[in-house]
């Protein structure tokens, strides 16, 4: 998967755009606009980014899992080393540790992650901040040259910021804002 990343001065050309991506087959879900008042970008008919573009949550909820793991091995040490609780922490008291720390860290990690910007698209938060539009192209590789040409013949005005800004989202059901 590939993802193109455009920056557009005014809406009207990105609804200009967003039709002729349509009609070279490429689907809304693929299609993601990132602007700073989202709410125009849903009138037009367009698919504004969801948080899950927008934000760190996925980033920040594996790097938590991850660090809540750790924690929750140190802490299955801690327990058994320290002999906590009487010699009856067995299997189950291991599995409870693994689970709680780590569910802990997940969530922690992307309750921190959804406060932040998506790290992946971070330094081009300042033209949204100066009321530009952000749009993302999901793409594979195999049609990544044709909407480029596509995009240079027919949109010139819009400036190719990036052709590996990559955020991933899991889920089909999450890349839809409207």
């Amino acid at each position: 998967m590939s993802r193109l990343l455009y920056e557009a001065d005014h809406l009207a050309e990105l609804e200009n755009t967003y039709e002729d991506l349509r009609v070279s087959g490429v689907s809304d879900d693929h299609l993601h606009v990132i602007a700073k008042k989202q709410g125009r970008v849903l009138r037009r008919g367009l698919n504004a980014a969801n948080n899950w573009y927008k934000t760190d949550i996925l980033n920040g909820a594996s790097k938590g899992a991850i660090i809540g793991f750790l924690v929750s091995i140190a802490m299955v040490i801690v327990f058994y080393a320290t002999d906590a609780f009487s010699g009856s922490y067995g299997i189950f008291g291991v599995l409870a540790t693994l689970a709680v720390f780590t569910g802990f860290g997940t969530w922690l990690g992307g309750f921190i992650g959804l406060q932040s910007r998506n790290h992946a698209l971070k330094e081009f938060y300042h033209l949204v901040d100066e009321g530009k539009y952000l749009l993302l192209i999901d793409l594979t590789l195999a049609e990544e040259s044709d909407i480029k040409e596509l995009m240079s013949s027919r949109h010139p005005e819009l400036t190719l910021l990036s052709d590996h800004a990559e955020t991933t989202i899991p889920m089909k059901i999450m890349q839809r804002m409207h």
